[in-house]
């Protein structure tokens, strides 16, 4: 009897050690973190990162970090659960609440669920405004200088069948992408936008497809491919004869001000850097196409250059007419 207690004795001090090793190991996953250590980790490679804001989404629309996505935790976890369910296990976790203490539930749950690397971040987003941006903190927009030339409105249906104008828009900046589905550089730029819309959540970038040939279905198709979440459309408006003149090139990007003046215009691949550079300059009503900004010199309305050449070539066709007429 006696040696039968002592086996049991010790089978039970066996699994109190193997559950106390595992419990130890599942918290090991759950770690706190700085705000400037998050920080880092968002700056460095943020491509391979979840931001998660797990507060209601009432406070998340007042207020979050750029970037972070919204799963709400309450109580009852099951709805919490199944939105982490639809997340990348392979990715980090930086996950965060209103002061520090909520998100570590939040945390243990990442855990139970499989996610390998789980943080939580200290004195969550009350710790992180006093350092870093907020989506409160943007740059604020200021009055746009005399002479800045108006975005031409205009209306498209997007291939999800929702019907949008630029006006829709007021109050943000907006990126305007013209594009070709064969274009090499329409691809490339994909990725470079995807990091601004990352940057700048609250950002509105409209994808306008100026192939006459194209169909919902292919547009959507490629908006699928590169796993975009923003506006793509047919231009079934004149959209790129309105802000390229004749020439049709791609790809064009048009960034627009809050307060809808046209402030960056480029055909070519821009780098994340200079878009970015691009939408800061544009919150504050800047940019080379604003008179006062850089490269003033150039015309503010795109095909503007084409079109006072053919006005000037016209012009001395009929001086020369007049004078031989006169002969």
């Amino acid at each position: 009897m006696d040696k039968t207690n002592r086996i049991s004795g010790a089978l039970v001090s066996s699994l109190l050690i193997l559950a106390s090793l595992l419990v130890s190991g599942a918290v090991a996953e759950r770690l706190e973190i700085s705000v400037d250590e998050a920080y880092s980790m968002l700056q460095k490679n943020p491509g391979a990162i979840i931001l998660l804001d797990m507060r209601t989404e009432q406070m998340y629309q007042s207020e979050h970090i750029p970037g972070a996505i919204n799963i709400p935790l309450s109580i009852n976890t099951s709805s919490f659960e199944r939105g982490i369910d639809e997340l990348e296990k392979s990715k980090t976790v930086i996950v965060y609440c209103q002061a520090g203490g909520a998100s570590k539930l939040a945390a243990d749950l990442l855990v139970q669920h499989g996610f390998e690397r789980v943080y939580t971040m200290a004195g969550g987003i009350n710790a992180w405004k006093q350092k870093y941006p907020t989506t409160l903190t943007a740059p604020q927009p200021t009055e746009a200088r005399p002479g800045a030339i108006k975005a031409e409105p205009f209306t498209l249906t997007s291939v999800d069948g929702t019907t949008f104008s630029l006006s829709d828009y007021s109050g943000k900046v907006v990126v305007l992408t013209l594009i070709l589905t064969t274009c090499h550089l329409c691809q490339e730029e994909m990725e470079e936008l995807k990091a601004l819309k990352q940057a700048y959540p609250d950002l509105v970038i409209i994808s306008v497809s100026i192939d006459p040939g194209e169909t919902d279905d292919n547009l959507r198709n490629f908006k699928e491919r590169y796993n975009a979440d923003w506006l793509f459309a047919r231009d079934t408006a004149r959209v790129a004869s309105t802000y390229q003149g004749y020439v049709l090139a791609t790809p064009t990007i048009v960034i627009i001000t809050p307060k809808g003046y046209l402030s960056f215009r480029k055909v070519e691949l821009v780098p994340l850097e200079d878009l970015k550079s691009a939408v800061e300059r544009a919150y504050r009503e800047e940019g080379e196409l604003i008179p006062g900004g850089a490269s003033e010199e150039k015309p503010m309305i795109p095909g503007f250059e084409a079109v006072l050449a053919i006005v000037m070539v016209g012009v001395l066709v009929a001086v020369q007419r007049l004078a031989k007429r006169k002969r």
